[in-house]
């Protein structure tokens, strides 16, 4: 699943999902955790603060929900209460962030 990942967000225009679609990463570990590490082009959304930021994902295509590792309980939660909040297209990443890394792709560090 994360190179299955990698190929939707660098392909953001991928006819399977539509012409204008467009695939976000969401990371919703605090922010102090997301700058040591998270994946490249991954925009951060404490699950905290996720219905004042929910604004962010208006026009997005598909979300990709990514924690820290396997079953990570906070994107689990993420992604129900996105679908929750009415998005169609919400998938949770296998492995997260460590499964991200273990799958040969890049991971940033802001710092």
């Amino acid at each position: 699943m994360p190179r299955d990942a990698s190929i939707l967000v660098q392909d953001g225009q991928n006819s399977i999902l539509g012409r204008n679609s467009t695939v976000v990463i969401v990371d919703p570990r605090p922010t102090w955790s997301f700058r040591e590490s998270h994946i490249p082009e991954a925009i951060n959304i404490p699950y905290g603060r996720l219905r004042i930021q929910a604004w962010r994902l208006a026009d997005v295509g598909m979300i990709i929900v990514s924690g820290e590792t396997y079953n990570d309980s906070v994107a689990i939660a993420m992604s129900k209460t996105l679908m929750g909040m009415g998005f169609t297209d919400v998938r949770t990443l296998r492995g997260g962030l460590v499964g991200w890394g273990d799958a040969g792709e890049s991971i940033e560090t802001l710092e």
